[in-house]
């Protein structure tokens, strides 16, 4: 079943940790450093959905959470965990309604496998997601994260957002010969905030809070999530813990497209790109993958219908049209979102194009389509086609070329 898990820490790196060891239930979580923070996420949430929260938090605690969760009637399952375990907070904890309260250093024992069978899935039943596709860009990401799994090359996945580069990142390291020791993910936005996880009577400097996450994986893998959004400082910092690391840990890191030129522009250090690149995969936008858009809908269809207790046997062909001429911006994340909504918003047995949610956002009206070169060239001509709703000669227009050199390249790349 597809559910929603927000985790509230106010420790980043154990709240990284634990979404680290949910990738793969095929649900999306969320991540939250303060109670008041997370509030608005969970008026979303419904009795599908699971929060874990540490028991102790700066505005509040994990009782006073579960206690205005029953009086917004938001019923969701609710896992606590803590540092310090006491009787009086375990029994207030069940009391106020928590599924289990669970020490952080059992969370891999406990606390995951609870969830598993709460969710009632299995680890890999996303993973055909990444497996099952068709279009070629993807069989050549995947094919690719196989071929370097089991070196000990440190790995580059660069890709737009919500494409999936998080998943592959770990499924490499599933299959890497380091399986058998530790990973450790690291959100490079929030990286900066490591050092206020510890007591201020014994402060700790960023460089000696990032080497510390790096030592935790004792010579396995340190997944960096979007690398990109590292400050200089922050760089600076993870260069000079990977070149005095006595241990002899593999990065994978991921990075959006746009990596190479920060590199080439000075705001990302080359020599933590290269350090990082010894092998790159890139996995395309969704919109250069039309053939995996019905797989992938159908998909979260599936998973959707178990959530909202519907029994929606397909999408029509109104439906199918829309989405194959849609850009998505958003890539899968995006497509997820669209095909939840619809879900929910069918009455009958059939989706069609009316339940869809298809925004085309301002940067996309804005965006220049001309081909005065090859670069993103598919990418562009299935953009502009989405643009103009399938209106060749308007698409041709934007693109600055005649409909028949327009029907060629279509032809070339496969697009309908």
């Amino acid at each position: 079943m597809m559910r929603q898990i927000l985790i509230i820490d106010d420790n980043v790196s154990d709240s990284n940790e634990i979404k680290r060891l949910l990738a793969g239930f095929g649900a999306e979580i969320c991540q939250s450093l303060r109670i008041g923070m997370a509030k608005e996420d969970l008026m979303k949430f419904d009795r599908g959905d699971i929060v874990i929260c540490d028991f102790k938090l700066p505005d509040g605690n994990a009782i006073e959470l579960m206690e205005w969760l029953d009086r917004k009637d938001v019923g969701c399952s609710v896992f606590v965990t803590t540092d310090v375990e006491t009787v009086a907070d375990a029994v207030a904890s069940f009391r106020a309604g928590a599924k289990d309260y669970i020490n952080k250093r059992l969370i891999r024992e406990l606390l995951i496998p609870k969830i598993k069978t709460l969710i009632g899935r299995d680890y890999d039943d996303n993973f055909p997601l990444l497996f099952s596709r068709k279009s070629d860009g993807c069989l050549r990401a995947y094919s690719a994260a196989h071929i370097v799994a089991p070196t000990n090359l440190n790995v580059l996945i660069v890709g737009e957002n919500g494409v999936g580069k998080e998943p592959l990142a770990q499924e490499i390291y599933d299959i890497s010969a380091k399986s058998n020791k530790p990973c450790v993910l690291l959100d490079c936005g929030t990286l900066h905030y490591l050092s206020l996880n510890h007591n201020a009577k014994q402060p700790m400097t960023l460089l000696d809070a990032v080497t510390a996450q790096f030592r935790k994986a004792l010579g396995g893998t340190v997944i960096l999530d979007n690398v990109q959004l590292l400050s200089l400082d922050m760089q600076s910092i993870v260069l000079h813990v990977l070149a005095n690391s006595k241990h002899d840990t593999r990065i994978i890191a991921t990075a959006t497209p746009d990596i190479t030129e920060m590199v080439a522009e000075g705001s990302f250090l080359s020599a933590l790109f290269y350090k990082i690149k010894e092998f790159t995969i890139t996995l395309p936008p969704l919109c250069e993958c039309q053939d995996d858009i019905p797989l992938l809908a159908d998909f979260y269809l599936r998973h959707y219908n178990i959530e909202f207790g519907k029994n929606i046997k397909r999408f029509d062909a109104s439906a199918q049209k829309e989405m194959r001429l849609h850009s998505w911006p958003g890539n899968i994340r995006e497509l997820k979102h669209v095909v939840r909504v619809a879900v929910l918003k069918t009455r009958g047995d059939i989706i069609t194009k009316n339940n869809l949610e298809l925004d085309t956002p301002a940067s996309l009206v804005k965006m220049n389509f001309r081909l005065d070169d090859t670069s993103f060239e598919k990418a562009k001509i299935t953009a502009a086609i989405a643009h103009t709703g399938g209106n060749m000669a308007q698409a041709a227009r934007l693109l600055g070329i005649t409909e028949k050199t327009l029907l060629i390249k279509r032809k070339k790349y496969g697009l309908k």
